[in-house]
């Protein structure tokens, strides 16, 4: 047997030595292969493979060698990472397969007569007709195989296009379905793609609508192979052509057609292509595929592109279940953008009935509640779990049915023996999970206990075997309760062999054990911050990250609420900020979500008090979080629930211990709802800039910053850090409307430059402080912008009086109503 369809492969029978891998076999090789870096998975009877060490491009002279004649009991060896095959080719070709022909494989001198087609070689002066030339021979593939195998190794792609002429004008195969086929049909079409040969290329394509025409039969593969490669090189004109040339009767299909858009769609350059070939294409069937591949990704604005192209045409979602979260995402933070009545149902809580089962219960949640309500005075019942689960294990509804049947008459929880009624019908740990999914989305919830845990547990980590003991053993699921009764069952087990049930007793404890640590930890976590013990805590938190242990909601909500509490009006100590805000980073380290509350109370606080330092470093860890971070899932960043949209947040109501919800990173920082943007308000924006302009108790002399060196004589006055951490948060990502910005600076130049003089006595300080001319002020300032923030100084001093006039009027109408005057410089000084 041998390796096929190994891309670019070329073989030359030239400068044999014995592969290092293989081993000796007691029969002489005729031919031994060169070093390789491809592998064989193993070998047969009567085996044979190719290995090359050849670079897989198409510039490269044929360089791969044939290893013939293997040993009957040849060994399997190590293997070697292999190219990606397609799935529909086998990736050897055994020796049987060339069945009467199989002698012929072996003599090349024969071999080499038979493949001279011109007679213009070899086959000069031999007396015979060629075997393809004989009648019995016209339509055997196998031959032919042969002889193209023959032809590939000695002269690589060149003899390629050498049998393509002999056989081209015989048009006497057209077979497709046989073993040797796949590799056959693809060898040649590989090598004219190669070779770069536009009339090669032109004539297979005839071949194969000679092939449909005459035949009925399609050339495997050929409308994917020809526009992968064309997509691939960049050959935008070509991929157009060949998609009108072999759509209409090449056109693979809408999953194949799919992959091939998949395998390009991230590559921008390629969207208006892509594009063209989805209008182009004879069915219109990419929404189900595409769009969730694209979101899962984290490619939300490339998803929203292609699901207005599918739109357009009409291609809108028929599976509701993988475009939901899209859809969800997408109404969430682009509510604005309309949506078909197909995507407006796939996000409908009743995804999971039929139509046939909707018709047959006609009960709705409301109309029950109403009927058992106080209106008639009949006093609600309570849910009985025995009576549930034979509802719910009853064969003749079907399962969607019978939870809607609970739902609507106002079930809000469950308990063990009716979820494992429902366990038992779902079959396997994919089908529970689901289950327990579409539980949550109608409302219902599944009573804590350790049974509950140990099956959610086993289908988390697809265990179905044992999944399906515990669902079909004999005891309760109180037993999953009680310690005591557990640790007889062990020693009871053990002694009589019954390992089923000893396996589910330890798995119950190992869960048990699970859930004591985690509740052990979480009640430490909330000891440290009561005990303000940052050290502590944090050493607690790198060892539950170690130990995969989760942090309750609870605690994280009290961590929260305890410092938006303690930071009343922003004001907040020292010590309580510098509690805090190592805990904040270290939960986010954690993927914890903070809430953007927490952010802006932090931010707050560090502008008010002066804290450049400290204010830049978490300015730049923000919007590099929720711009560029990595995950553990690529492409998105967790949020906190309360910071995400209501069409995202709503359906996540009733998931216990929601510690955040994953957005993707391509979301545009302008988005109202953006995280940065509810962080970076506007009044967040003018509060920083504000105090940048106020006098700090620790900040350095800025009585001559025109002395520091030109390139950082901003990095002397906090108004010139603040102007150049905003350019740099902006070209992080961050969106910052550059005229804004400079109206914040102009309203604190007025302050420092306009008529009249200031009423608060700590302006009043920062005007006294000022050393710098207005045209110095402006030069500082466009230099830590990097290029003119503020208009020329004839504009910009215009603006300053026309303002400060403004302030001096609404100064004095204030000082006016208090019964004070205006403070005369002289005074302040």
């Amino acid at each position: 047997m041998r390796l096929v369809s190994i891309a670019f492969r070329d073989v030359k029978p030239r400068s044999f030595v014995l592969h290092p891998r293989l081993p000796l076999s007691p029969r002489p090789l005729h031919l031994c292969g060169r070093d390789t870096q491809l592998s064989v998975p193993g070998y047969g009877k009567n085996a044979r493979s190719y290995f090359s060490a050849a670079p897989l491009n198409g510039s490269e002279s044929p360089t791969d060698t044939l290893l013939s004649r293997l040993s009957d009991n040849l060994q399997t060896i190590q293997k070697v990472p292999v190219q990606k095959q397609k799935q529909d080719l086998p990736l050897i070709q055994k020796t049987e397969w060339f069945g009467k022909w199989r002698a012929l494989l072996t003599d090349p001198s024969r071999l080499a007569i038979e493949s001279d087609f011109d007679r213009q070689g070899p086959s000069k002066t031999w007396p015979y007709l060629l075997l393809v030339d004989r009648f019995e021979n016209r339509s055997d593939i196998v031959l032919w195989s042969c002889l193209l195998d023959y032809q590939k190794r000695v002269n690589g792609d060149p003899g390629v296009r050498a049998v393509w002429a002999g056989f081209w004008g015989r048009k006497s195969l057209y077979d497709v379905q046989g073993p040797l086929t796949p590799t056959f049909w693809r060898t040649f079409l590989e090598a004219a793609l190669r070779l770069k040969d536009n009339k090669f290329l032109e004539n297979i394509w005839v071949y194969s609508e000679w092939m449909y025409d005459r035949h009925g039969v399609k050339w495997p593969q050929l409308y994917s192979t020809v526009l992968s490669h064309f997509l691939q090189t960049r050959q935008y004109q070509s991929v157009l052509q060949w998609q009108l040339r072999l759509a209409p009767n090449f056109y693979p299909g809408a999953e194949e057609f799919a992959s091939i858009i998949k395998q390009f769609v991230n590559e921008p350059e390629l969207y208006r292509t892509l594009e063209f070939l989805y209008v182009a294409s004879p069915d219109h069937q990419l929404y189900d595929t595409l769009i969730p591949y694209l979101y899962n990704l984290g490619a939300s604005q490339l998803a929203i592109k292609w699901r207005r192209v599918c739109v357009r045409h009409d291609d809108v979602p028929l599976a509701p279940i993988p475009s939901r979260p899209f859809l969800r995402f997408l109404q969430g933070y682009f509510p604005h953008e309309p949506l078909r009545p197909e995507e407006s149902a796939a996000i409908s809580d009743s995804s999971h009935e039929s139509a046939e089962e909707a018709e047959r219960i006609e009960l709705s949640r409301e109309f029950v509640n109403r009927v058992h309500g106080g209106t008639f005075g009949i006093s609600i019942k309570n849910y009985d779990d025995r009576l549930g689960a034979k509802w719910l294990a009853s064969s003749w509804v079907s399962l969607n049915v019978a939870i809607s049947t609970i739902a609507a008459l106002g079930v809000e929880q469950i308990g063990p023996l009716s979820l494992q009624s429902i366990a038992l019908r779902a079959g396997t740990s994919q089908g529970v999970l689901n289950r327990i999914e579409q539980l949550r989305g109608k409302g219902i919830t599944i009573k804590d206990s350790n049974y509950f845990r140990l099956v959610l547990y086993l289908a988390k980590i697809k265990d179905d075997e044992l999944l399906l003991d515990l669902l079909h053993s004999d005891l309760h699921p109180d037993v999953f309760d009680d310690s005591e009764l557990q640790a007889r069952l062990i020693v009871s087990t053990a002694s009589s062999e019954d390992w089923k049930t000893h396996r589910l007793v330890l798995a119950a404890r190992l869960v048990a054990i699970e859930k004591s640590a985690r509740e052990a930890a979480n009640a430490l976590v909330h000891v440290h911050i009561l005990r303000r013990d940052l050290q502590g805590l944090a050493k607690l938190l790198d060892d539950m990250r170690t130990m995969e242990i989760t942090l309750n909601q609870e605690q994280t909500s009290f961590i929260f609420d305890s410092f938006v509490t303690e930071a009343k009006s922003t004001f907040l100590s020292p010590d309580s900020l510098y509690f805090y805000l190592p805990i904040c980073r270290h939960l986010l380290s954690m993927e914890i979500a903070v809430p953007v509350r927490c952010w802006r109370k932090f931010l707050f606080c560090l502008a008010r008090q002066n804290r450049m330092d400290d204010l830049e470093k978490l300015c730049v860890e923000l919007v590099d979080t929720f711009t560029s971070s990595q995950s553990s899932r690529p492409g998105f960043v967790p949020v906190h629930p309360e910071d995400i949209p209501e069409p995202m947040r709503e359906p996540l109501s009733g998931i216990d211990n929601l510690l955040g919800v994953f957005i993707p990173l391509d979301l545009p920082t302008q988005t109202p709802l953006h995280p940065l943007r509810q962080i970076f308000d506007n009044k967040l924006l003018g509060t920083i800039v504000r105090y940048s302009f106020h006098p700090s108790a620790d900040e350095p002399s800025r009585k001559s910053p025109a002395l520091q060196i030109n390139s950082q004589r901003y990095m002397a006055y906090n108004g010139g850090r603040v102007v150049r951490l905003l350019r740099a948060l902006r070209d992080r990502g961050l969106f910052l409307h550059k005229e804004r910005l400079a109206t914040y600076v102009k309203l604190r130049l007025v302050t420092l430059y306009g008529p009249g003089y200031p009423t608060k006595r700590h302006l009043q300080t920062a005007r006294a402080k000022t050393s710098l001319t207005l045209p110095e002020m402006k030069a500082l300032l466009d230099e830590a912008w990097g290029e003119e923030l503020l208009p020329p100084i004839e504009k910009l001093r215009a603006e300053i009086e026309t303002r400060g006039l403004k302030e001096m009027s609404r100064n004095e109408m204030y000082l006016q109503r208090v019964g004070k005057t205006t403070p005369q410089l002289r005074v302040v000084l």
